[in-house]
């Protein structure tokens, strides 16, 4: 019989339940990790999600290799798919986790970056001592080169992220989505300043990920449009995205963007976010990046449905002017270094503003 050439498998019906409950405990694993990256904590601590991610990622690869497609799977995985090597070095470590008597935990040096925004250690894979590995299995010692080259000395959110993107590649239907159809606990925290990836499906590069960036919807329940500015005849709708009557963010999108996220059934409606919204930074000191405000009533007492056109004639608060003007030339990278732009956008598109609190 011909080798499939497969890069997905077929996922039966029945197996979806304890797919998706790996991957949720995967993807809370990774996201708990991340979190408490940001926070005092020490490296035993960090230990704890790092191991829980271990498991419950090979958990997920056990079921693809003996479900009903895993035949393909076993050949994805043993083949050349960009991300396999990774999947096997996770099977290895997972494996000295499970057997073996020795501590898998990031490694004691680690990076520390950020400033009056709060600050994040970025740890990495430690090595596996040759008397550990002496102690596996021979079937898992076959698998310590892919350790070596894809996992050892690599940040630890990085290879979580290319772990759970190798799932979704190969099973798109099995990520473990909340009530809004974004992956549960996903994106991760923003950190300003800071290019690595904070969801599993975003791409590295800057030209890719913000085509991808605008052809998924944005998160959060709904945007209140609070005016509108036209620069070189591109014009600019401009407000707040609440997610559960809060807001941690301002949003900007051309009137393009904003007709294309309407179709793809996005709500955005109009109403004045300051006279119906009170300030609640005191209660969100870890969010530093902008106010923090949350609705006196519910958002459909005060707002109105967005049009679908009619955007020719701008209009804007005087006494928030100034302040929306500079967010329209942080979106369109006026006098901020390259890249800025992205990350600012990353941030807003995806509400990577919200306080995650494992």
């Amino acid at each position: 019989m011909p080798r499939s050439t497969s890069t997905q498998v077929n996922v039966a019906a029945t197996e979806l339940p304890a797919l998706r409950a790996a991957m949720r405990d995967a993807q809370t694993a990774a996201a708990d990790y991340y979190g408490q990256t940001a926070r005092n904590v020490s490296i035993d601590d960090l230990g704890t999600p790092v191991r829980r991610f271990l498991v419950a990622a090979q958990t997920v690869n056990e079921l693809l290799s003996k479900g009903t497609d895993a035949a393909t799977y076993k050949n994805i995985v043993s083949g050349g798919h960009p991300g396999a090597s990774v999947i096997r070095g996770v099977k290895y470590v997972r494996n000295v986790v499970e057997h073996i008597s020795h501590v898998i935990q990031p490694r004691a040096e680690h990076t520390l970056i950020g400033g009056a925004s709060g600050l994040r250690a970025y740890l990495f894979w430690d090595e596996v001592p040759a008397a550990v590995h002496a102690q596996l299995h021979r079937g898992t010692q076959k698998l310590k080169p892919d350790y070596d080259a894809s996992l050892l000395g690599v940040n630890v959110t990085e290879t979580m992220l290319d772990t759970l993107k190798f799932f979704s590649d190969v099973a798109p239907n099995i990520p473990h989505r909340d009530s809004r159809g974004e992956w549960t606990d996903f994106p991760l925290m923003d950190q300003p300043g800071v290019r690595d990836r904070l969801h599993p499906e975003e791409p590295s590069e800057e030209v890719t990920a913000r085509a991808w960036l605008n052809g998924r919807r944005p998160n959060g329940d709904v945007r209140v449009i609070c005016g509108q500015i036209t620069r070189d005849g591109i014009r600019y709708v401009f407000g707040h995205t609440f997610v559960d009557g809060l807001s941690y963010a301002p949003f900007v999108e051309t009137v393009e963007q904003l007709s294309l996220d309407m179709t793809a059934g996005y709500s955005y409606v109009a109403g004045d976010v300051l006279e119906n919204t009170v300030n609640r930074n005191d209660n969100f000191p870890h969010v530093v990046q902008g106010a923090v405000f949350q609705c006196r009533h519910d958002i459909g007492t005060w707002t109105t449905a967005a049009p679908s056109g009619g955007w020719d004639k701008d209009w804007v608060d005087g006494k928030t002017a100034i302040t929306w003007h500079r967010l329209v030339e942080m979106e369109r990278n006026e006098g901020y270094p390259a890249g800025f732009s992205y990350l600012i956008r990353r941030a807003r598109r995806m509400n990577a503003l919200v306080p995650y609190s494992p």
